[in-house]
């Protein structure tokens, strides 16, 4: 997880069974710590544009995230996030408010590769609907301040979603 006093990020997500999907702007920032210590926390707004061709019913929806990173001894990286979004319902042309908690654990695989495993839940306060998840991820730094991931986000519950994810982001 990147700290530092303000990063910008675009991310093009992209389903591999049903196309490039919307467009989510982020921009990030640092409150405690930077890319120097051991604990940094981040404030993280962000947007996100109904762009996809594949999903007639997307809108435009956003949230706030609070992003926490400690590094451990031996290169291992801890991260905890909570998060505040407005999401669009799935059966029905209304908002809801969810709420996210995530708890991250990462390490290099090598130089600029990075390996991400993940556990959070998601509370849909209107449907009073608890969502748990386990993700894999795949990091890799292209080139300085530039990284690609690629990742599997996988639902317990039935109605958990399950899906394939590709992202990019860069730091400014």
């Amino acid at each position: 997880m990147w700290f530092s006093d303000t990063n910008f990020l675009i991310l093009f997500l992209c389903h591999i069974t049903d196309g490039i999907g919307d467009i989510t702007f982020r921009i990030k920032q640092n409150v405690i710590g930077n890319d120097h210590g051991d604990f940094a926390l981040a404030i993280l707004p962000y947007v996100k544009l109904p762009t996809s061709k594949y999903d007639e019913e997307s809108c435009l929806e956003g949230g706030l995230i609070v992003p926490m990173s400690y590094k451990l001894p031996g290169k291992w990286k801890l991260g905890l996030q909570v998060e505040v979004d407005k999401l669009k319902d799935l059966d029905q042309p209304e908002m809801h408010t969810e709420f996210l908690q995530t708890f991250t654990i990462s390490h290099p695989l090598s130089k600029g590769i990075d390996w991400i495993a993940e556990t959070y839940y998601t509370y849909n306060f209107k449907a009073h609907e608890l969502s748990n998840f386990i993700n894999a991820v795949i990091q890799m730094e292209v080139v300085k301040d530039f990284k690609l991931d690629i990742g599997i986000n996988y639902g317990i519950q039935d109605t958990a979603a399950k899906h394939y994810f590709i992202g990019a982001f860069y730091r400014h």
